[in-house]
């Protein structure tokens, strides 16, 4: 048979026929392996795992097939030392089985750094240099010196403390600032719609002394305090009045935006016509 009249036989169709059922079948058994290999269509949501101890999200991820790894540790008051703080992918997430999820957990103590000299330099010398240590600014005492605004002592919680020796990371340091007899004075700040943080700073930054603190009625969690912010302080600000050097001023805080909104009025009526 000539090579022409066998690709118009029977025998010829044939045998295309069985290789096009051939492939499709090759195709669909790779399909379907692909399928099973990946477990396709079977992903399923992370679960909840912020609260846990590492045990027991160790358990709930082997209960659903998936594994885990410590990714990073931080330091939370709020939370249990060794608890689950953050996770990644989050909660709800669908992911398939054998996925790693990552997880942070609350370091059991907080991180220290060492005490840096704060004494015989200035008072902003010494803010710059607690802030690249991650500490922060506690009690600012005035005692009488010839040397004005520079640093005398450092303390924490009332005692003495020597450069170099580790402290918690966010501790607050109390100075003793020196302050000359001529009796020198400082603006009172605005501090309306500020955070307690940012309130403390400016506060700090005018040689002045944090007092009352006063939350009202909506704060109810840690969470709320950290949001509020001032919307009352004593004294008040005026651009005409200025106070001595330690002056301490008290500020009341809210997460009430109505009245955070009222009380911004009022101080704009204020600045205008200089009344506190």
């Amino acid at each position: 048979m000539s090579f022409k009249s066998f690709l118009i036989s029977r025998t010829f169709f044939i045998q295309i026929a069985i290789a096009i059922v051939l492939v499709v079948v090759l195709m669909l058994l790779a399909m379907w392996g692909i399928r099973v290999y990946t477990n396709h269509g079977e992903s399923f949501p992370v679960p909840n795992l912020a609260g846990m101890s590492i045990e027991q999200a160790e358990q709930l991820l082997e209960e659903k097939n998936l594994t885990y790894e410590i990714s990073d540790s931080t330091y939370l008051d709020s939370a249990e030392p060794g608890s689950v703080i953050g996770q990644v992918p989050v909660a709800g997430h669908y992911v398939k089985e054998d996925r790693t999820i990552f997880v942070s957990i609350c370091a059991t103590a907080p991180e220290q750094v060492a005490m840096p000299k704060l004494t015989d330099i200035s008072f902003r010398q010494a803010v710059n240099l607690m802030q690249a240590s991650g500490l922060n600014v506690g009690l600012v005492e005035y005692v009488p010196s010839e040397f004005s605004n520079l640093v005398l002592g450092q303390k924490i919680n009332g005692q003495d403390i020597e450069s170099g020796v580790l402290v918690n990371k966010g501790s607050r340091i109390d100075l003793m600032i020196g302050k000359t007899s001529n009796g020198e004075k400082t603006v009172v700040p605005n501090l309306f719609g500020e955070t307690l943080n940012q309130a403390r700073g400016e506060i700090a930054s005018l040689f002045l002394n944090l007092g009352a603190i006063i939350y009202d009625a909506t704060i109810q969690t840690k969470e709320d305090s950290l949001a509020a912010k001032v919307w009352q302080q004593r004294p008040s600000y005026s651009s005409y009045d200025n106070v001595e050097l330690g002056a301490s001023i008290d500020v009341w805080l809210t997460i009430d935006e109505q009245r955070l909104t009222q009380d911004s009025d009022l101080e704009m009526e204020n600045d205008s016509t200089g009344e506190n």
